[in-house]
């Protein structure tokens, strides 16, 4: 679907992706290189990239969750199929640990290939104790706590919101583990400063694996995986928790006068809800702990545009509402852009208050909000989520990665001044608007085609549509695109 119709834009993507991680190997294998023979420096960046790796999880396993939270119309595709409730759930969970596992493997992948090509088959076993295992745990545990979590608002009658309220659980268990990460490199690095092996509970299968041994670590490991397997699918409820999509926001009379069915479209999404409150509580954490500008954290509401091109199909597809590509894209923009000033405004008002220079250094935060918006509703609709379908979101998100990664990483060599960065990112910014644009230009020509030919094959039909309903009644109409 969409720009992945091309056969030249795959080939492409594919290329893209495979120069990154050909990049990412190089730098990490010319710079380890050094450290071929000092084995004690080897455990060292494996327990700290274990540390990194776990957060990455989390991150990873709540980017998919988030994505997830409106997947019916994907889950609707299997209702014709010869599965039970239990078959979907089990199968949603192998399709969420895949993309969870993507997106993990490329925290360690430069590392992994790094250390086989200089330690050879010596680096197995570092591997598998500080990298696939603690993977695999960590998401399963995730997955064990996220099931218990949707179980306990079922429990309260909260069945309908399950979804926002245990993505945000997820996102203060990854605040809580961030603020950690310090004081657990810290024990590291000082354990090995002193040349000892100490227990972190975040490296457990690595010291276990130096304390007992390689086969019995790895034993208790998969024993454990297993138990964390039956007790996921044994928690997971036999029937798909639908998630109720739109909230209830009201507003006064003046404001709905300025809203349209654009801005509601987004407002009221249950995703923007979430995006919302963990960037509430983004704004709070960086105002407490100023690692960078609190203002930053509104980026995090860009994440409601993924879906914002599709979840706004049907208000295009009504009688009369036909527009120009313009047109759309600047609803698209506005409805976010609405959204973004919500919550702009009161987070100036309190950098005012609290912090004058982080309220004058706000600027370039802003500019980064707006950016996102732009790249977000560009993946929205060059990535179209058909029926719901997580998948291509991620797609989206890895493509835009993939090439700002390539940017940064040519800019950097490059050393071009600021105002020539600041001249190439706004080149990106209309770039992308401009491709947007033209994607909505060929959706809606194609809808149209498509349109018109299901009718020129109604109006030249020799026999009835569907003669097995016909009782004398109303006729039944057909359904088309699912619909």
């Amino acid at each position: 679907m969409g720009i992945l119709s091309s056969t030249s834009v795959r080939i492409f993507a594919v290329s893209a992706a495979a120069l990154l991680l050909t990049v990412m190997c190089a730098s990490a294998y010319f710079f380890l290189k050094p450290l071929v023979d000092d084995t004690a420096t080897w455990r060292l960046l494996f327990d700290t990239a274990t540390v990194s790796l776990v957060l990455w999880v989390q991150i990873a396993f709540l980017l998919v969750k988030v994505l997830f939270i409106n997947a019916e119309g994907m889950l609707v595709l299997t209702y014709q199929l010869p599965l039970t409730n239990r078959e979907r759930s089990a199968a949603f969970l192998i399709y969420e640990a895949t993309t969870t596992g993507i997106v993990a493997g490329v925290g360690f992948i430069s590392l992994a290939v790094s250390a086989l090509l200089l330690l050879g088959p010596a680096a197995i076993p570092h591997i598998a104790a500080a990298v696939i295992l603690p993977v695999i745990l960590t998401y399963l545990a995730l997955s064990v706590f996220y099931q218990i979590l949707t179980r306990m608002w079922a429990l309260i009658g909260l069945r309908r919101i399950a979804g926002v309220l245990s993505i945000l659980a997820l996102f203060a268990l990854l605040v809580l583990y961030s603020v950690q990460m310090t004081n657990l490199v810290q024990e590291i690095s000082n354990a090995y400063l002193e040349k000892q092996r100490r227990y972190v509970w975040v490296t457990s299968v690595a010291w276990s694996w130096h304390r007992y041994g390689g086969f019995p670590t790895f034993v208790a490991a998969a024993g454990l995986a297993a138990a964390l397997v039956a007790l996921t699918l044994a928690l997971t409820p036999n029937q798909h928790v639908r998630q109720s999509r739109y909230l209830r926001v009201s507003a006064g009379r003046r404001l709905n006068r300025l809203l349209s069915p654009y801005d509601w479209c987004l407002l009221r999404n249950s995703q923007t809800a979430v995006g919302a409150s963990m960037a509430v509580a983004l704004f709070l954490y960086l105002a407490l702990h100023p690692a960078m500008n609190p203002m930053w954290s509104l980026t995090v509401l860009s994440l409601g545009g993924l879906y914002q091109f599709t979840a706004t199909q049907t208000l295009r597809t009504m009688p009369g509402a036909s527009s120009s590509p313009w047109r759309i894209y600047g609803c698209l923009i506005k409805a976010q852009i609405v959204l973004l000033v919500v919550f702009a405004i009161p987070g100036l008002g309190i950098l005012l208050a609290v912090d004058l220079h982080l309220f004058i250094e706000s600027g370039p935060a802003l500019l980064g909000s707006v950016g996102g918006v732009v790249l977000t509703t560009c993946i929205s609709i060059v990535f179209p989520a058909e029926k719901d379908n997580p998948f291509s979101v991620f797609l989206g998100l890895s493509a835009l990665g993939a090439v700002l990664a390539l940017s940064a990483i040519g800019l950097g060599m490059l050393n071009l001044p600021p105002w020539a960065v600041k001249v190439s990112l706004t080149g990106v910014s209309a770039l992308s608007v401009w491709y947007g644009v033209q994607g909505i230009r060929i959706s809606e020509s194609r809808r149209r085609n498509d349109k018109a030919t299901v009718g020129h094959k109604l109006r030249h039909r020799v026999s009835a549509a569907d003669p097995g309903d016909r009782d004398g009644g109303t006729d039944v109409p057909h359904v088309f695109n699912g619909r």
